[in-house]
């Protein structure tokens, strides 16, 4: 008879640890996919002109950027290049040239087709719009795996940017 009793507790305190276990269980569970979740759809978040231009030059120096347009690099192999179109004003694209040795070269627009050699058709990328001269920088690394080509107009004051990193 005692042990019927002593069977009923232990049945009982048993009973609570199975269903603290499964609660536990399932709020480990609960908590695991939803921060899963959140880095997700964090990555897969596309990101903003501003947030393209501080990963390619790192955090501005003024407030003189303006995102115009832009297009990210979202798989490497597939999307090509990411394409950037800003104002900015003469001393912050000195600073973004002088994170690398540029080839820099002076065009005429009269007689450029513009096309971008490797580009892809962009409806607003059309560097020719920054006048009737402008200037090409050209930066890549040794093994070609990132070419950087900026084009702006004389005054420094609008840019184009393709960077290719592959």
């Amino acid at each position: 008879m005692g042990f019927t009793k002593k069977n009923k507790k232990l049945k009982l305190t048993a009973l609570l640890l199975f269903f603290a276990f499964i609660g536990l269980t399932a709020w480990t569970g609960f908590k695991f996919v939803s921060k899963t979740y959140n880095k997700v759809s964090e990555t897969l978040r596309p990101r903003t002109g501003e947030e393209i231009y501080d990963a390619l030059f790192d955090k501005r120096q003024s407030d003189c950027i303006k995102i115009l347009n832009f297009q990210d690099q979202v798989v490497p192999k597939i999307d090509y290049a990411i394409w950037l179109h800003f104002e900015t004003c003469p001393d912050e694209l000195k600073r973004i040239l002088s994170r690398h040795e540029f080839t820099t070269e002076r065009l005429s627009t009269a007689k450029w087709d513009g096309k971008i050699p490797y580009g892809e058709t962009l409806d607003w990328f059309n560097p020719a719009t920054l006048g009737d001269t402008i200037i090409v920088y050209e930066y890549s690394t040794n093994d070609s795996k990132n070419i950087q080509t900026i084009w702006t107009n004389l005054d420094s004051s609008k840019v184009f940017v393709r960077d290719i990193f592959d």
